[in-house]
């Protein structure tokens, strides 16, 4: 939340009248400073030194192998100082020295180049300040509420939405908001697929209760549809539905909160697909460390990408003075008091968990996680059909200590709906995970081998839209393998990925 000078400021920040003016606004603040970790591909080098150009940034460090470094600069043909290039071998020590430049109070924005996500994402997570990490996008699309700017969340980071999760994306979202597109008290629309309460539907039980609470710096109201939400003819065809707040916020949302990240990922996907036509401007920020984080999409255009940096530029040069410092002072003396144990140390960690009734069974263990303060990366139920009473297993993955870790081996053991818990490290060999991926060509055998094996592939299907391929392998041999294949545009898609025994 803004402390109570900054709401002065926000209240004096003219409202964001397009995405476009992001540019503009953040070149006429104080330049930030740019760590990109991976800093060795070409197209990062030539965004970064447009936002130099526009004045959004005035200096850029890059980390990574000196000669890869190196001979992109050179093709890029732009001026980096010898000590902004800083030197690591791999994506491990690329991550620990980004790392290491936040917890300095070096840097202003972090943008994820040419590195592992998951490896990047591991090291980023134990710096987190606010108890959820998301993704807010701020857009605007010519054919949706006359084409004024909205911001969304979250499309890309939180797997699991339940109630606590979403005060914490309702927080993250207004917030941006609030510093960068200068909406005092936002009107928030909480979305599903109906406004009436329907048993069967959980997100308009939870936007009914997120509607109920008490708001101290936004305007809360769900369910709300799409339409209900942003068109307010579509209100005076409907009606005005009968829900706390509803006068305000329906057909005039400021921010929409998705149920989860899929109906985000198509909102996205489908206002991203108007951009190419001139019609939708998009700019997109990760909320909850010191400094933004940006993990741009190779699907993104220009203009998206230079906005998401100009974007992370407002919200980072319009804290009030020394609030970041601060945040990144208490971040680094919590995270050195941490490694005085050697228990603290963040790690990656999978449950497979057998169940009864899958619905509760999901919904009690995800419980247990939030009330913890535990955050699940991802989770996929499977080998069970969807109806009550019918044995399955449901498989996360998470971030944690091993003592955090420990406690949550007990928690999830003790619930009613779990008959059997069983725990692994991510790295382990025993685990096996599988991949449906859409190829432009042939899978050939040096493209499916893993730092330690070979992984399993085999061709499912050939059509018009491309070679389906069914991938398995260990998560650490078949996660580096599927980021290389995507970075080298072999693989176009992920259709569904699943870790099991």
């Amino acid at each position: 939340m803004l402390h109570d000078d900054e709401q002065t400021k926000v209240a004096a920040t003219p409202r964001l009248e397009t995405v476009a003016d992001l540019i503009e606004i953040a070149g006429h603040l104080e330049p930030s400073t740019a760590v990109v970790p991976g800093g060795h591909r070409v197209e990062d080098l030539r965004l970064v030194e447009s936002a130099r150009d526009h004045g959004i940034v005035d200096r850029i460090i890059l980390v990574g192998r000196r000669d890869r470094i190196a001979a992109a600069v050179s093709e890029v043909g732009i001026e980096i100082a010898a000590d902004d290039i800083v030197a690591a071998d791999d994506d491990q020590q690329i991550a620990e020295a980004t790392v290491e430049l936040i917890r300095a109070g070096n840097v202003d924005i972090v943008l994820k180049g040419d590195i592992s996500t998951p490896i990047m994402n591991r090291h980023m997570l134990p710096l987190a300040i606010r108890p959820t990490v998301s993704l807010a996008t701020i857009f605007d699309a010519a054919p949706m509420a006359g084409g004024r700017p909205m911001l969304m969340t979250d499309a890309g980071v939180t797997t699991v939405c339940n109630l606590d999760r979403m005060v914490d994306l309702i927080h993250n979202a207004v917030e941006v908001a609030q510093t960068a597109m200068g909406i005092e008290r936002p009107r928030v629309a909480v979305l599903s697929a109906n406004e009436k309460q329907i048993a069967s539907l959980e997100s308009t039980r939870i936007g009914l209760e997120l509607a109920q609470r008490d708001w101290d710096n936004a305007v809360v109201c769900g369910p709300l549809s799409l339409d209900l939400a942003i068109d307010p003819g579509s209100v005076a065809i409907k009606r005005m539905p009968d829900l706390p707040n509803a006068e305000e916020v329906a057909g005039r949302a400021d921010v929409l909160v998705c149920p989860g990240i899929d109906a985000a990922n198509v909102l996205y996907k489908t206002v991203a697909s108007m951009t190419k036509y001139g019609d939708a401007s998009l700019a997109s920020i990760t909320v909850g460390f010191p400094v933004p984080y940006i993990i741009l999409s190779r699907a993104d255009s220009l203009e998206t990408r230079l906005a998401s940096i100009a974007l992370s530029a407002v919200c980072a040069k319009r804290k009030t003075p020394d609030h970041g410092t601060q945040e990144i002072r208490e971040m680094s003396d919590a995270q050195s008091s941490h490694t005085q144990d050697s228990h603290t140390q963040s790690s990656h960690w999978v449950f497979r968990a057998h169940v009864v009734d899958r619905a509760g069974a999901l919904t009690s263990i995800a419980s247990a996680f939030s009330n913890e303060g535990v955050s699940i990366d991802t989770v996929v139920g499977h080998g069970f059909e969807e109806r009550a009473g019918v044995d399955g297993s449901v498989v996360l993955t998470f971030y944690c200590s091993e003592a955090d870790k420990d406690k949550m081996v007990r928690k999830v053991k003790r619930l009613s709906k779990v008959t059997q818990l069983e725990e692994h490290a991510y790295e382990s060999q025993s685990l096996r995970k599988s991949a449906i991926v859409l190829a432009t060509r042939e899978l050939k055998p040096q493209d499916v081998v893993g730092e330690k094996a070979f992984l399993t592939s085999e061709l499912v299907r050939e059509d018009a839209a491309g070679l389906t391929y069914f991938l398995a392998g260990s998560p650490s041999d078949l996660d580096p393998v599927l980021e290389r294949l995507e970075t080298d545009k072999v693989i176009t898609d992920i259709v569904y990925s699943v870790l099991s025994q």
